[in-house]
């Protein structure tokens, strides 16, 4: 008899991968863990700008200029809430709880 476990986290957090080729040069780490939630997560490597959470926020000034409109295709968990020409909003999707 199998027990009910809860959801991963990962299930109830919406996240985001963007390609480090998409990302402006420089692009301080610092700046966008200060955008995030105080529950979310921003890492950044070689590849690419991962950020996770249960509200997410990504900012134009982020990302390549020829870049933006593709910046939907990088949520991998979530969907975008909101999107404006400066910022995009992505939360985690509600219907699990």
């Amino acid at each position: 008899m199998a027990l009910n476990q809860p959801a991963l986290p990962e299930q109830s957090e919406a996240e985001i991968r963007i390609p480090a080729e998409w990302l402006m040069p420089g692009l301080d780490l610092e700046a966008v863990r200060e955008a995030q939630r105080s529950d979310s997560r921003a890492t950044l490597t070689g590849d690419f700008l991962t950020i996770s959470g249960v509200e997410l926020t990504v900012e134009r000034r982020w990302l390549r200029e020829a870049f933006w409109r593709q910046a939907r295709q990088a949520v991998q968990h979530g969907y975008v809430y909101r999107s404006s020409a400066v910022a995009m909003t992505v939360r985690a999707d509600r219907r699990e709880r």
